[in-house]
């Protein structure tokens, strides 16, 4: 079953799951390139598969990426680029797009702790946001760090809410967002303007979990827990007004991104070893159909993400 985050602290120790698992060696590979889908990775499986926007069908993926360790999230920017927080290596890695399973374009080590999450308008030029589940700096507590792959991690942010951090959410604006757990274990939505400065703690937040986090293409920010299911948000900017929720998610989910035109939610269910696709309104979220071609049963599956993502 996907473990909540926590168990290690330190960059120094074994990946830290929403599971623990082993990794094969892979390379990344293209089997029939297209243009638009839905990537899914679980902690156990060594490649991220590739397949199409709506595999209702339950058909095998159309594509992989090879050689990844230890995932959690993954996250697509917002010019079709896949960014990989990859825990068993430490590193952030891009692949090209916007066609999916491109080839990796390059990669950064986080010098703060395990990346499980990041955003990024553009992985390949700009700043990458990254969440790590516990820092590597010594304090043990999480922190979102500020990455390019030109320049590296430079910045660390951090707040004395955040002990354990799951997912992150970057607006176009510039604001992020930092879904966490304090040390009461209890969780809280992080507020940084500007993507800068200690944060602030956002009022109105009724999640009871840490979790995956998106933004719509209304701006507004999508909040799943790993127990509560989602809610939706308006501002948090740090007044949060709830829009809907909690809405029930099926099995053991943690992380989930919007399509393009923000009418799907598609979520890894570690539960059942696979994805599980809503259709998604502010005010509504349902079930749609599930597939798992590619997992097998024991998998932990949790990182998915739509090409082309939410046009937030």
């Amino acid at each position: 079953m996907l473990a909540l985050l926590g168990g290690c602290n330190g960059a120094s120790q074994p990946a830290v799951p929403f599971s623990s698992a082993s990794d094969a060696a892979g390379s990344a590979r293209q089997n029939g390139a297209f243009d638009a889908g839905l990537y899914a990775v679980a902690f156990e499986e060594a490649s991220i598969f590739g397949y199409k926007a709506d595999d209702r069908r339950n058909r095998p993926p159309r594509c992989s990426i090879g050689g990844v360790a230890y995932v959690n999230d993954i996250a697509v920017d917002g010019k079709g680029n896949l960014i990989d927080p990859d825990g068993g290596s430490r590193t952030i890695r891009v692949f090209s797009g916007p066609g999916m399973c491109g080839p990796e374009i390059g990669s950064v080590s986080d010098p703060y702790g395990e990346p499980s999450d990041a955003a990024s308008a553009d992985a390949a030029t700009g700043t990458i946001v990254v969440s790590n589940i516990f820092d590597g700096s010594g304090s043990g507590d999480g922190s979102l760090s500020l990455c390019t792959l030109s320049g590296g991690c430079t910045i660390n942010l951090t707040n004395p809410q955040m002990h354990e951090v799951g997912g992150v959410a970057l607006a176009l604006n510039g604001d992020c967002w930092a879904s966490v757990l304090n040390t009461n274990r209890e969780a809280r939505l992080i507020y940084f303007k500007g993507c800068s400065g200690p944060g602030r703690v956002a009022s109105g937040f009724r999640n009871a979990s840490l979790g995956g986090l998106d933004i719509d293409d209304a701006g507004n920010v999508v909040a799943i827990g790993l127990s509560g299911g989602a809610y939706v948000y308006k501002g948090c900017d740090p007044r949060c007004t709830r829009l809907g929720g909690p809405f029930p998610l099926s099995g053991t989910v943690v992380f989930g991104h919007l399509n393009q035109q923000s009418t799907r939610l598609a979520v890894g269910n570690s539960g059942n070893a696979g994805v599980d696709v809503y259709r998604y309104s502010p005010t509504s979220i349902t079930y749609i159909y599930s597939f798992n071609n590619g997992f097998s049963a024991s998998d932990d599956v949790g990182g998915v993400a739509y090409n082309p993502r939410s046009k937030e």
